[in-house]
């Protein structure tokens, strides 16, 4: 991303339509309600928010939220999630890997 004059990340073209496009994952996710969130649901939802401003923010977020609606917020850990972040390749998920959710990716299909 690319500061702007105020210090904040632009929203580019691409990462508001990656945000339209699996809107409802995101949200559930940052809620911590993301249902069947296996090692590789965690990666999808990953590899979608390293296309976002604050991506790596928000999945530290996210892991944060659901670990504590979950009563275990020592399963949480931020050097786990730095370091994995890192290695992310940033491919986007098909949309269909999240058709369990109601309105599927974006919420409305």
């Amino acid at each position: 991303m690319t500061p702007s004059t105020t210090a904040k990340p632009k929203r580019t073209i691409e990462s508001i339509r990656v945000e339209r496009r699996y809107r409802n994952a995101i949200r559930l996710f940052l809620a911590g309600e993301l249902p069947n969130f296996t090692h590789q649901r965690h990666v999808h939802v990953a590899n979608i928010l390293k296309h976002l401003p604050y991506g790596r923010e928000l999945m530290h977020l996210g892991l944060q939220v659901m670990a504590y609606r979950n009563f275990v917020p020592d399963k949480y850990s931020a050097e786990i999630t730095d370091h994995y972040w890192d290695q992310l390749d940033g491919t986007l998920p098909d949309p269909a890997s999240f058709d369990d959710l109601p309105g599927g990716a974006c919420g409305e299909g």
